[in-house]
């Protein structure tokens, strides 16, 4: 396991702000974001080469890029799969380019349709790129919330699909971590870390992470990813 700098607690910092601040706090990690932060590697004033560029010469390595989400809609809310999968398939090109072999992605509402279209859309994805894994990400609200929702859909999904475990997101839903963790430990592939109460994100200690008997879970499964710091 190994430490990453989350973009999202700069999320007005430039990419090269970003990674000025996450090289001073010792961090030599880090993860972007595609949307949500200034700091995206979408940007007209730069290029694939030139974000490589920029880590290399900070010493910071990309540890993770969280894309746009496998839907199933358009922009506006019309249901439309294959313009949703070719956004999100030129996403992973993207993090291909900056030389990751997985990319973050969460699902749409919580509809039986949404659930058809990510599972189609997630072993469709994976069916075209070979040398890519999608980390599946839990978010209050979102088709994947608890673990109810991860049990329903994982034995649906390739096995190249793995699961972004968000503690933040896990509380909000009311879930317990370590249960989740503990039930599908072989299958995470990314985990978010930030302590929360009320939705108020607090510093570690101060709220309800189970921090320590996380870690230990993690540990006997062997897991190997980077815990970002959020």
């Amino acid at each position: 396991m190994h430490l990453s700098f989350s973009t999202t607690l700069c999320p007005e910092a430039s990419l090269s702000e970003a990674i000025q601040l996450a090289q001073q706090a010792g961090f030599d990690q880090i993860e972007l974001f595609r949307t949500r932060t200034r700091s995206s590697p979408v940007d007209p004033n730069i290029s694939v080469p030139i974000v490589r560029r920029m880590l290399d010469s900070a010493g910071i390595r990309l540890s993770g890029l969280n894309i746009r989400n496998i839907t199933g809609k358009r922009e506006f809310g019309q249901h439309d799969p294959s313009y949703n999968l070719r956004q999100v398939e030129w996403d992973i090109h993207l993090a291909r380019a900056l030389k990751l072999n997985n990319a973050n992605t969460k699902g749409g509402d919580r509809s039986e349709q949404s659930l058809k279209d990510l599972i189609e859309g997630v072993n469709t994805l994976l069916n075209r790129i070979p040398d890519i894994t999608l980390n599946l990400g839990n978010h209050h609200g979102n088709r994947l919330e608890n673990l109810s929702d991860y049990r329903l859909i994982m034995p649906d999904l390739d096995s190249r699909a793995r699961i972004l475990l968000d503690t933040g997101h896990l509380l909000t839903a009311g879930e317990d971590i370590l249960k989740f963790a503990d039930t599908f430990a072989n299958r995470i592939g990314m985990v978010h870390l930030r302590d929360q109460v009320d939705d108020h994100p607090v510093p570690f200690g101060k709220g309800n992470l189970p921090f320590d008997d996380l870690m230990n879970l993690l540990k006997q499964a062997d897991y190997r990813g980077p815990l970002v710091v959020e």
